[in-house]
């Protein structure tokens, strides 16, 4: 009898997952958001910093939530950080979980077809000489076979002067 009811239990629990897993909505993305799809995968390079020094970089893209939102996750001389990108009422969208404990969203700008220029949104509460964040973000993928990407961010400080950051990485995975 136990045997029995286990076997049902088991079909019932697949049946649900299988059904769950049917029931999800086709998700539309925008064609920002598709674009930085191409990123899905492993990167590795180097970043050099307003002060002058170089460090090592990572990033790794992966696509997740039934295709509605890119997880990036950095790593910058081993401090590790996640931005998870999104579309908000068809415009790209980010948000920055950032190792200076705070987390600015940003709005897609300018775009082309290589270069992914992002702006800060007001909205995250983040007030200049008042807070330390990352201002402004610069994705340019733009060499022919797309495993170079550039990227530049501007931190701005309490005193409102800016550390601007800059990086180069291969596609590695």
């Amino acid at each position: 009898m136990k045997k029995y009811l286990f076997i049902v239990l088991a079909a019932v629990i697949s049946s649900s997952a299988i059904s769950s897993a049917q029931d999800l909505p086709t998700i539309k993305t925008s064609a920002d958001f598709d674009k930085l799809k191409r990123l899905v995968g492993d990167w590795k390079g180097k970043m050099k910093r307003s002060t002058g020094e170089t460090i090592d970089v990572s990033l790794s893209y992966k696509v997740i939530s039934n295709g509605s939102v890119i997880i990036e996750t950095s790593i910058e001389d081993e401090t590790e950080m996640i931005s998870t990108y999104k579309d908000r009422f068809g415009k790209l969208t980010g948000t920055h979980y950032c190792a200076l404990g705070n987390q600015p969203m940003f709005n897609l700008g300018k775009s082309t077809d290589s270069v992914f220029d992002f702006e800060l949104d007001p909205a995250c509460g983040l007030k200049e000489g008042k807070h330390k964040f990352v201002k402004a973000l610069k994705y340019t993928n733009e060499s022919k076979s797309k495993d170079v990407l550039k990227m530049e961010y501007v931190v701005i400080n309490e005193d409102k002067s800016t550390e601007k950051s800059s990086a180069t990485y291969k596609r590695v995975k």
